[in-house]
């Protein structure tokens, strides 16, 4: 005999299938945008613009790399 806790999980498992299959659908489209992002971040083409963008944060404006 199941208990009425149990029996209410498993029908509101039944009530929301739709909606785990649109979870599972959006999950998916995520992770592959996601790699693809990823993918693009490695290419070697996009080097260049990434390493600049990493010393960004270490530029301070000045011509020359701020050497007077």
């Amino acid at each position: 005999m199941k208990s009425p806790l149990i029996q209410q999980a498993n029908d509101a498992l039944a009530h929301s299938s739709g909606e785990g299959l649109l979870m599972g659908t959006m999950t998916v489209i995520f992770l592959v945008f996601f790699v693809g992002w990823a993918v693009w971040a490695w290419l070697p083409a996009n080097k260049d613009r990434m390493e600049a963008a990493a010393r960004m944060p270490l530029d301070d404006g000045l011509p020359n790399g701020g050497e007077a």
